[in-house]
C-alpha cells in the first residue's frame, strides 16, 4: 500500500493521523489511559520532525524491502550449505554470509533512500509545509517557500541548486585529489 498510494494522499492520511484535535493516535492513547491530553504532533518542532520521519519511513519501507528481497534471492544456497557443514549457527550464517553479500545492495538502497528523502517535496509540504518554525523544511520545500511564496526567486534557486552544487563539488574534489594526489588550487 505505501508504494501504490500517491504521496499526496498518504501525506493527507498522515496529516489526519497527526492532527492536534482529531488524531486517532492521541484518541487511542487517551482512551487507554496512557496520556491525559491530546498530543500536538504537528505544532511542536520535535514532534513534527518525528511525525514526518514516521511518514517517510512508512513510504520507504516497500522500496527497501523489495530491493533487499531481490538481493537475498541472488545469494547462492551453496554458501549456506557450506557454512552449515562447517557448523555455523543461523546467526553466524547471517553475520558471515548474508550480511557481507548484501552490503553492496544495502549501500545502494540507503543511498537512494537518502536521496529520495532529501528531494521529497510532496510529503513535507502536505503534512507541515515546512513548519512549525521551519523545523521540517527540506531543500525542496525551503526553495519553494522562498521562491514562490516569498517572491525571492534568486534565493529559491540558490536553495534548490545548493545540494547539487555541494555534491558535485565534493565528488570533483574527491576524484581530482584521488587522481593527482592533491587538489590543484
Amino acid at each position: 500500500m505505501p508504494y501504490i498510494v500517491p504521496t499526496a494522499l498518504s501525506a493527507i492520511a498522515f496529516w489526519w493521523l497527526f492532527d492536534s484535535q482529531f488524531s486517532i493516535i492521541s484518541w487511542a492513547l487517551v482512551k487507554m489511559g496512557f496520556i491525559t491530553a491530546y498530543i500536538d504532533f504537528l505544532g511542536d518542532p520535535w514532534n513534527a520532525r518525528f511525525s514526518t520521519i514516521a511518514a517517510n519511513i512508512w513510504r520507504g519501507v516497500p522500496f527497501v524491502a523489495i530491493t533487499l528481497l531481490a538481493g537475498l534471492q541472488t545469494i547462492s544456497p551453496s554458501y549456506y550449505e557450506a557454512s552449515a557443514i562447517d557448523g555455523a549457527t543461523p546467526w553466524q550464517q547471517f553475520y558471515h554470509v548474508t550480511l557481507p553479500l548484501l552490503t553492496p545492495i544495502i549501500a545502494v538502497v540507503m543511498t537512494f533512500s537518502v536521496l529520495f528523502t532529501f528531494t521529497d517535496f510532496q510529503l513535507i509540504y502536505v503534512i507541515t509545509r515546512g513548519g512549525p518554525l521551519n523545523a521540517t523544511h527540506l531543500m525542496a520545500t525551503l526553495s519553494f517557500q522562498r521562491a514562490i511564496s516569498g517572491g525571492a526567486l534568486m534565493a529559491g534557486a540558490l536553495f534548490g541548486s545548493l545540494p547539487v552544487a555541494l555534491i558535485y563539488s565534493f565528488f570533483v574534489e574527491y576524484y581530482v585529489s584521488g587522481m593527482t594526489g592533491s587538489v590543484k588550487e
